[in-house]
Parts: structure tokens; sequence; C-alpha cells
């Protein structure tokens, strides 16, 4: 965080001027405010190490790390700010490449890739599939920076949510699992249809898990989000995947 005085204001600007350039000689450290408590929108002088209940930080510069080298020649990267890059596919390289993306969300939602249009932001992934009105697009490997058609897919908004990975903020690593404080026990549930369905409390963490995830296949076929993905071979040898289709 930045120090508040005028120096990193952005109301105050350098001189300019024949006077200004006059002014600036005999005081190097003069600015002009543009938004000064005594006179909000008139011009004043102010030094740079000032400070006033106006201050407000100068934007950062847009910063845009070197993408890596791409590990073939079917995949590419493309630089976004916050030091993020977006995985595409080759063929999509030349007109994405074209914009200037940025890295918008957050770490607790996830980091996606998208341009400013208008007052708007276009999202890169819908950019890429056009999705028709009312629809999303859903990332199926949970990932908002893998661009790749494979990884995408057009789907409800419903659908959607069922693929919603867990949030880092809660006592369990795993989606569909928290800590009962009152019981000492692993709690599994999952919402279905505007309700919630418990689905048993376990010793294990790893067992209500995978209990979540039997039950998510079954609700969800392809579009549920699962802890274990390994495991999808193994539910089916048991006859625990509902007949539904298999995770792309």
């Amino acid at each position: 965080m930045c120090d508040r005085i005028c120096a990193n204001c952005m109301y105050a600007v350098r001189a300019v001027g024949r006077w200004h350039r006059v002014m600036l000689s005999r005081w190097p450290g003069l600015l002009t405010c543009i938004n000064h408590p005594q006179g909000p929108g008139e011009l004043h002088e102010v030094v740079a190490t000032g400070t006033c209940r106006n201050f407000r930080a100068r934007p950062r510069p847009v910063v845009r790390g070197e993408p890596p080298e791409p590990p073939d020649d079917s995949i590419r990267y493309i630089p976004l700010t916050r030091g993020k890059f977006a995985i595409v596919d080759a063929a999509d390289y030349e007109w994405l490449s074209k914009y200037k993306w940025l890295a918008t969300g957050n770490e607790k939602r996830g980091f996606y890739a998208g341009r400013r249009v208008g007052q708007g932001m276009l999202l890169m992934h819908r950019a890429i599939m056009q999705p028709p009105p009312g629809m999303v697009v859903d990332h199926i490997s949970g990932n908002g920076l893998d661009q790749r058609r494979a990884n995408l897919r057009v789907c409800s908004q419903r659908h959607n949510s069922h693929n919603r990975r867990p949030s880092r903020w809660t006592s369990s690593r795993f989606k569909g699992v928290y800590f009962c404080k009152a019981t000492g026990k692993w709690v599994a549930t999952i919402g279905f249809e505007g309700r919630s369905i418990h689905l048993g409390s376990f010793d294990d963490e790893v067992e209500a898990a995978r209990a979540y995830d039997r039950k998510a296949r079954e609700l969800f076929g392809e579009y549920a989000y699962l802890n274990f993905p390994e495991d999808v071979e193994t539910m089916q040898d048991r006859g625990l995947s509902g007949g539904v289709s298999t995770i792309r």
C-alpha cells in the first residue's frame, strides 16, 4: 500500500505551462491539485509530501508477465494482468492475442480471463464458445484460466453450478463436507433442487468426501464436481454411477 501523500494521489499532477515551469524551478516538489478540500474543482498548488482527506491512490500500472514456453505445439499462453496466463488452443491464439486481456476474479472464487468492451467485460471463454442467450460456458476442469475448447462446454446455469469447485474458506478441503464440532465427526451434504440432503456423518474426512462424490455422480452426472475424479472407474465397476454418462 502506498503512502497517503500528494505525490501518490490521482488528483495531483505535475504543473504545466510557462508560469508553472517557472514555479517549479523554485519549488521542484510543487504539484497541482484538482480536488483540494479548500476548493474542489479549482487548481491548488500542493507539495509532494502533503496530504488531505480527499486522497485517492493512483491506479497501479498494468503489468503483464512474459508467458512461459508452451509444452507442445497444440497450446499457447496469453499473458493477463496480476501475473496470470490464459491457456488457449494454438488455433485460437492468433485472433485472441490481438486484444489485451485482464485477469478477473480472486483466489476464493477463481480467476478468469476477460477484456473491457465499452462499459462491460467480455470473458474469454464466452468469446471462444459464443453461447446462445440464457446459456453459460462451463470449465470442465474447474480451472477458469484453461480456455482450451476441450475444457469448455456450453450448458445451463443450473448445470454449471453443479461443477462449482469447493470454497477455500470452509472447515474441509473437500466439497460437500464440513466438520461438526458438536459430534466431532465429518458431515457430508449435497444441495439438490433447493434443498440440502444429509449423506451421513463420518469419522474420516476422506470417506465423507467420497460419499458426496457418489451422490453427486448420481444426481448431476457429467456436470458433477468430484473430490476424487480418479475414482470414477471404481464407482462404475461397483454399479454406483447411476447409469449416467461418463465425465469428460
